[in-house]
């Protein structure tokens, strides 16, 4: 039997609008597992946030993976251990901090275990209570932090417009230094250059040595491209933003709401 490697997105994905997987999807995921495959969560999330997805669910055992932060942290269901890490420097995390609040946008970091943040805001509440990980809020988040985080991330729910207008801003000072990608209209993410779905694709294919024509990649916004991309066959949701239909090989029929993930299984997989 040839062993194939699934990567999928959550949020917009293999998550529904209420944040839960649907009937349909657990068993089309258990079938792929019960076949000898492997299964890996890629999302932009902190691992904390994706842990918790993979607790919940019972996906503890052999074949079930983690990418967290875009693919800055790479980990072992089974073993619960990470196998894989790519960090942020602390003074680059101070750098995006400080010109963010110039810009009067929300800005954070994580540790192991929590959401880090300078400042209480309501970007920090809405995105801490949607994925299900604790806020700590700190006078200095780099003198706060014990090693290196994996991402730093920026926020606004009034404007994509000003986001993007702060990338590009940013985008001199971080060339050679940071990535940044949208991981929703709303989230602006910096993080290593080797922090990218695309490369956990390719260092997972590596690991199990899997060749590349043997993966399968499904997402819906622009982190998921360079997965997309990367895999041997990439899958855009039907819910999926024109950027990232785009570079897909193939799209849903049905969208994150309606079991679209459950086709990628059947037709790609099984």
């Amino acid at each position: 039997m040839t062993t194939k490697i699934l990567f999928t997105d959550l949020d917009g994905t293999l998550l529904d609008s209420h944040k839960n997987i649907s009937p349909g999807n657990l068993k089309a995921i258990d079938e792929l597992i019960n076949a000898g495959h492997i299964f890996v969560i890629s999302t932009g999330r902190p691992i904390q946030s994706a842990i918790q997805i993979s607790k919940k669910y019972g996906w503890t055992g052999p074949g079930y993976y983690i990418s967290s932060y875009n693919g800055g942290l790479i980990y072992d269901c089974s073993k619960d251990e990470a196998i894989i890490k790519h960090p942020v420097s602390r003074p680059y995390v101070r750098y995006i901090l400080d010109e963010a609040y110039k810009a009067g946008l929300h800005a954070h970091t994580y540790d192991d275990v929590n959401v880090v943040s300078e400042r209480d805001t309501n970007e920090l509440k809405l995105y801490t209570d949607a994925i299900k990980v604790p806020p700590v809020v700190v006078p200095d988040a780099v003198a706060y932090l014990k090693d290196d985080p994996i991402k730093v991330i920026v926020i606004s729910h009034d404007s994509h417009e000003v986001l993007d207008a702060f990338r590009e801003h940013m985008l001199p000072w971080c060339e050679g230094k940071l990535t940044t990608v949208f991981s929703s209209p709303i989230l602006l993410e910096f993080e290593n250059p080797e922090s990218t779905k695309g490369n956990a694709v390719r260092f997972m294919c590596s690991h199990f040595d899997i060749p590349i024509a043997d993966s399968v990649a499904v997402g819906d916004e622009e982190n998921d491209n360079t997965m997309i991309e990367a895999a041997g066959i990439g899958v855009a949701m039907f819910n999926a933003s024109d950027v990232t239909k785009a570079v897909a090989d193939h799209i849903t029929e049905n969208d994150n709401d309606h079991d679209g993930f459950s086709e990628v299984i059947y037709k790609y997989i099984l």
